[in-house]
């Protein structure tokens, strides 16, 4: 849909052109081309019609004016302009939804007995346990359980009025942010890290170019590489996440990789 706004609004300037041209009526308009100018200019173009008395016509074999193949083109565009704009304010901040369910959202179910990936409408279902009794369940539109954590808890925390002192969870619920929000409530997080069974094969542990595999130096805030070479801070790099949270990243860098004899095997790609 934005794909096709996008190609929409390109085109939106020309045809506004043509119009000028062919009717000498002129939309003043900012940078973006929005809805009240279209609807405008599609007044003005009825009133022009009745002004020079021109009748549209239908059917076979009947010449259109250039008036009625503008309007036409610029009820289409009308159309399309209210269409996208009500499957992105459907979307929300999802990737899709369905169109029979527009609360449903398309997600990746498990294979099925034939191993055949099944894409479908559906909801994201959240349950947490407490002695193996179920406390608290919620529903969400959204496919990954990283970003479903902190709503289901502050759900729980409102209803019950209480906070867990510890959290566990599987590998689908780390994120930086998870983590940042139990520290702040003072809950501890049992999570499973993403990379922990990898972490334990010996490729993960003899390859030297991960920082894990490094020796970190603390009082100089630097890594020391196999090869006895510092990596020192050379930058902060920050990202936003689609819920808004904003994660800090340090770079380090090796001041000097030249004749390294290892470093085909410690910078990939």
């Amino acid at each position: 849909m934005k794909k096709n706004l996008a190609k929409l609004q390109a085109k939106l300037p020309d045809f506004l052109q043509q119009v000028d041209t062919d009717t000498g009526i002129r939309v003043r308009h900012g940078e973006t081309i929005k809805m009240h100018h279209l609807k405008k200019l599609r007044r003005r173009l009825a009133r022009y019609k009745k002004e020079q008395g021109i009748v549209f016509v239908h059917g076979i074999g009947r010449r259109k004016t250039p008036l009625q193949r503008l309007t036409e083109t610029l009820d289409e565009y009308i159309r399309r302009l209210k269409d996208y704009h009500w499957k992105l304010h459907t979307c929300g901040r999802r990737n899709s939804f369905a169109k029979t369910d527009t609360d449903a959202t398309f997600m990746r179910m498990k294979e099925d007995a034939m191993k055949n990936g099944q894409l479908k409408p559906a909801y994201n279902i959240q349950y947490g346990s407490e002695a193996q009794f179920i406390v608290w369940a919620d529903v969400f539109p959204k496919p990954t359980d990283r970003t479903t954590l902190i709503p289901f808890l502050e759900g729980m925390h409102q209803h019950l009025g209480r906070r867990y002192p510890n959290i566990v969870a599987d590998a689908g619920y780390e994120s930086e942010e998870n983590y940042a929000y139990l520290k702040a409530h003072k809950q501890t997080a049992y999570i499973k890290p993403n990379n922990y069974e990898a972490s334990k094969t010996r490729k993960w542990k003899h390859d030297i170019g991960r920082r894990e595999n490094m020796q970190y130096l603390p009082d100089e805030d630097a890594y020391l590489c196999s090869e006895g070479r510092k990596l020192v801070v050379s930058g902060i790099r920050h990202a936003k996440s689609r819920t808004g949270f904003v994660s800090e990243k340090t770079c380090y860098t090796c001041k000097s990789c030249k004749d390294c004899p290892r470093k085909a095997n410690c910078i990939h790609g």
